[in-house]
């Protein structure tokens, strides 16, 4: 939000805007030889990091946490879970589509005041309805450090590297899928023949 508000203000405060430039914007210099200030190019180059680093933290976990609202062993919430992953999907293909197409053509023909204010509101509108539901998502409380579960993960892969397995994976050591529906903090992970 902090970025796309950098980046609204860089195209709208005037003391913040590079100067003018190219033939017919009334600055006598054809050539483009004014460039922009330093304080110009922080606020435009503080603005792109922000973002970047926003959408480097939430992209991958939004989509994760719109998964964990699904029970995986309830028959009807796993069928949620698959529609939810097509929303989720087609909604951030609208989004690039309305990016590239509507906003360039607003930035083109209205302004880019405009063009960088509709994502900024738009992405505020999303934070207040993202905030308005955390009464009601489900929230897995953390058990113990992530570290130490790759960490478990790493070394019982490199110690049975070796092991065989039986003809038929049914015959793997696992609970029955009944007994995980009570346990908040495991989840059964079918056997695969991939990522050996």
């Amino acid at each position: 939000m902090q970025g796309m508000s950098l980046l609204t203000l860089a195209v709208s405060i005037p003391s913040l805007k590079p100067p003018a430039c190219g033939a017919g914007t009334g600055t006598g210099d054809p050539n483009c030889t004014r460039k922009a200030s330093s304080l110009q190019h922080g606020v435009f180059f503080a603005g792109l990091y922000i973002i970047a680093l926003g959408t480097g933290g939430t992209k991958p976990n939004i989509s994760t946490i719109g998964a964990d609202q699904f029970d995986e062993f309830h028959p009807k919430e796993r069928a949620h879970k698959l529609s939810f992953f097509n929303w989720w999907m087609f909604s951030i293909f609208v989004g690039t589509l309305f990016a590239n197409t509507i906003l360039v053509y607003i930035q083109d023909n209205v302004g880019w005041t405009v063009g960088y204010a509709l994502p900024t509101l738009g992405l505020a509108f999303s934070i207040v309805i993202f905030i308005a539901g955390t009464p009601f998502y489900r929230h897995k409380a953390p058990a113990g450090s992530p570290f130490t579960r790759m960490a478990q993960v790493m070394v019982a892969a490199l110690r049975k590297m070796n092991v065989k397995l039986p003809p038929d994976s049914g015959d793997l050591y696992e609970l029955d899928p009944e007994a995980y529906c009570g346990m908040s903090s495991f989840r059964r992970i079918d056997h695969t023949d991939r990522l050996r």
